[in-house]
């Protein structure tokens, strides 16, 4: 199997965008290749600051202050990864400073505001929920009176799970449409048909317009009134052969509507036995909440690997990356409140271990400190620790996360 040469990467700078904690792996395997890793972020006290070898404090929605980073530190590449905001600007960050990163505008666009998104994938015949671009809850009332209820209101443009509602009450779609509108950038919001049916992950490299399926898994909800937050990864996905084809076919077609040629593409799709695969919408980035892990146990490709490379220039085939061990069932377990409901304030922490660099099971640190309130899930940012285990099945990985559990506690 090929390996990295040295002489790839040496003397090269590479700038990352976001400097959170899903950032730091991405410092830590750039800085390891010996590339020069320069950070931004808004947070002066972002954890990969201490890790990356220059720092600026920058916002990562901000593209001007970016561009100028970039260019006065002259680097040869710029991604991000777990962060929709910063999408944008590294494709504005590209197109200025002629990178070849297999972002441009138009993609980005498209991969991260939902009504661009809805209307790549109706031009190119996508099976998606029926939607509309809306900009008050008249408009909204309007689709509801042709669709029906429940239907789903979301932000144009935010990611985390911000401003996100499902409606079955007509007495709803006012509050709905303004919250989701107070988290857009654009003053829109989309509505969407509600479709019921398993919700699946999907994360592909796509490498010279090949796609390349890295995982499947299930993602896990929690209930209303934490509607669209995942609580849980699980696989494999237990549906039908077929609908699995039809959820690979369909997320093929996303990837294609946005006209992405070099990424990591991850789409999220609803598998419907009675309606088939319809895809939610599409990331054209590694994901956060560990989806890059999962991706990684599933088939022993580091997505972080191959966006260092893409950013860089340096177009691999699929096989350079297949180099680590794959296994056949991945659970990921997001610690919330809802493991904690009657926890009001933190008193203790204990079991957690940090993450063991072992093939099948993994611990994250707890992100609360003693005297914490533990956070209200209003968004995926509220997932204040992770379990992740690797095995044969299902059954063991079950059987091992139940053993994580019962080692981890806060109080």
């Amino acid at each position: 199997m090929n390996q990295y040469e040295a002489s790839d990467y040496r003397g090269k700078k590479l700038l990352i965008i976001g400097a959170g904690h899903e950032q730091v792996p991405a410092i830590e395997i750039a800085k390891s290749l010996g590339l020069t890793v320069l950070v931004t972020d808004m947070n002066p006290l972002a954890p990969g600051r201490a890790v990356a070898d220059v720092f600026a404090e920058i916002s990562t929605a901000d593209k001007d202050e970016n561009l100028k980073f970039a260019l006065a530190n002259r680097v040869d590449g710029v991604m991000t990864l777990g962060s929709e905001l910063a999408v944008p600007v590294v494709a504005y960050v590209c197109d200025q400073m002629n990178l070849n990163s297999g972002l441009n505008a138009e993609i980005a666009l498209k991969a991260t505001n939902k009504n661009a998104m809805h209307a790549a994938f109706n031009q190119h015949q996508v099976s998606c929920p029926v939607s509309l671009n809306i900009r008050d809850h008249q408009q909204a009332m309007i689709f509801v009176e042709n669709q029906g209820l429940p239907v789903v209101i979301k932000p144009s443009d935010s990611s985390g799970q911000k401003g996100i509602n499902i409606v079955t009450e007509r007495a709803e779609i006012a509050s709905a449409v303004t919250e989701a509108i107070s988290f857009s950038s654009d003053g829109a919001a989309i509505i969407e048909e509600y479709i019921a049916g398993p919700e699946i992950n999907v994360t592909a490299a796509v490498i010279n317009g090949e796609i390349n399926f890295l995982s499947f898994s299930h993602r896990v909800t929690a209930d209303a009134p934490h509607f669209g937050i995942a609580v849980a990864h699980k696989a494999p996905v237990s549906i039908s052969p077929q609908l699995l084809e039809d959820v690979r076919k369909t997320a093929s077609e996303a990837i294609k509507a946005i006209g992405l040629k070099n990424g990591i593409a991850y789409p999220q799709i609803i598998a419907s036995e009675t309606q088939g695969a319809r895809v939610l919408e599409i990331a054209a980035r590694i994901p956060g909440g560990h989806m890059r892990e999962v991706a990684l146990l599933l088939s022993g490709v580091d997505m972080i690997e191959v966006a260092i490379d893409q950013a860089l220039g340096l177009i691999r085939c699929f096989d350079h990356y297949q180099k680590y061990q794959a296994f056949n069932s991945v659970y990921v377990h997001f610690l919330t409140e809802l493991d904690y409901p009657d926890l009001v304030e933190v008193s203790s922490i204990s079991g957690f271990r940090g993450l063991l660099k072992q093939p099948d099971e993994f611990l994250t640190e707890c992100r609360l400190s003693i005297g914490d309130s533990i956070p209200k899930l209003s968004s995926s940012s509220a997932r204040f620790a992770s379990l992740i285990c690797a095995g044969d099945s299902s059954e063991q990985t079950e059987a091992q996360m139940q053993s994580l559990l019962s080692r981890v506690r806060v109080a």
